[in-house]
């Protein structure tokens, strides 16, 4: 006996809505439609630019970007194109030769190249030159977000190279990068520049980089509550600054492996200042280990470290001149 069989036939319906929505995606821009696409597959954005590219310029990605994005950009020199950036969790990155980013009489917001506004940015193989202001203090890049890492850059020319906001519970770290010839003119205006101002933070990182040519003000100035200084080169060269490292406010701070280089033209014949701005000199939260550095004087009579505070810091086993160097001036044991 033939039996027979029923086959059941499947209607799929669609509304007008959703195909409204498929012709969006399919028609959007290649850059929006990864931006969009980030967050609903769950993987990391990733933008890049540079000529040819789909986004031309950062200023472009930072419009577009979503937060934990990766910005990659390519060779070249970014005449005048500054950005604010708002997102969290950011890294920008320069691919091959390091790409130039020149303020050509432009600043972000009025502040800098880059502002950034979000959280735990990481900056990588970037140049930045020429940042300048009304207010004097223009920076190739101002963090005003908590928590920035930079990486193999370089920052010249700026009236601060680098300049954050407090932020008391941000950590700053600079590694394997080079800062040098801020141009605050001091004279002109009253303001001092700085090649490096982090200002008040949990903790301040500055490791195997090379830190220079500061006019008037400091090479390196903190504020930050602890400081790791280690394995740097930091040196007047052809500038006169104030103190090659400033920490102003005390709080703890290891200081090991570097060379300092003062020379001749230096206003003020100390090379590293402790605690010169505490609210409380005589807090016990105050220490400073000062270890295994290299300290070159080239003008006059100096002072290698001014303790400020009452709180005995300890030299050891640095390499000092006995020639017109006092290595210690205030409380401290010298090793």
């Amino acid at each position: 006996m033939a039996t027979n069989r029923v086959r059941r036939q499947s209607r799929i319906v669609v509304s007008p809505l959703t195909c409204l929505m498929l012709v969006l995606v399919i028609a959007a821009p290649p850059a929006l439609a990864q931006a969009r696409g980030a967050g609903a597959s769950g993987r990391q954005q990733v933008l890049f630019v540079g000529p040819g590219r789909e986004l031309t310029l950062p200023s472009e990605a930072a419009r577009v970007a979503r937060d934990g994005a990766l910005v990659e950009i390519v060779a070249g020199d970014y005449e005048g194109d500054v950005a604010v950036w708002r997102q969290n969790d950011l890294t920008l990155r320069g691919v091959g030769r390091r790409p130039h980013l020149r303020a050509g009489g432009m600043a972000a917001e009025g502040k800098a190249i880059w502002v950034f506004k979000g959280d735990r940015v990481v900056v990588e193989n970037l140049e930045f030159s020429g940042a300048r202001v009304l207010s004097h203090n223009g920076a190739g890049i101002r963090a005003e977000g908590v928590g920035l890492t930079i990486r193999n850059c370089r920052f010249h020319h700026n009236e601060m190279n680098l300049l954050t906001n407090p932020r008391p519970d941000s950590i700053i770290i600079i590694e394997d990068s080079e800062l040098d010839h801020n141009i605050t003119e001091t004279a002109r205006h009253g303001r001092l520049g700085h090649n490096i101002y982090v200002h008040r933070a949990s903790r301040f990182v500055l490791r195997n980089s090379d830190v220079h040519g500061a006019q008037v003000g400091h090479q390196v100035k903190t504020r930050a509550t602890r400081n790791e200084i280690r394995d740097n080169r930091i040196r007047d060269g052809d500038g006169a600054s104030s103190y090659l490292l400033d920490i102003s406010e005390g709080g703890q701070a290891e200081v090991t492996g570097n060379r300092f280089e003062q020379g001749r033209r230096a206003e003020n014949r100390t090379a590293i200042a402790f605690a010169a701005e505490a609210r409380n000199r005589s807090s016990d939260r105050h220490s400073l280990k000062v270890e295994g550095n290299e300290f070159v004087n080239e003008g006059s009579a100096a002072t290698f470290v001014r303790n400020h505070s009452s709180t005995p810091v300890q030299l050891k086993g640095n390499r000092i001149p006995l020639r017109w160097v006092t290595p210690l001036r205030g409380a401290g044991d010298v090793n």
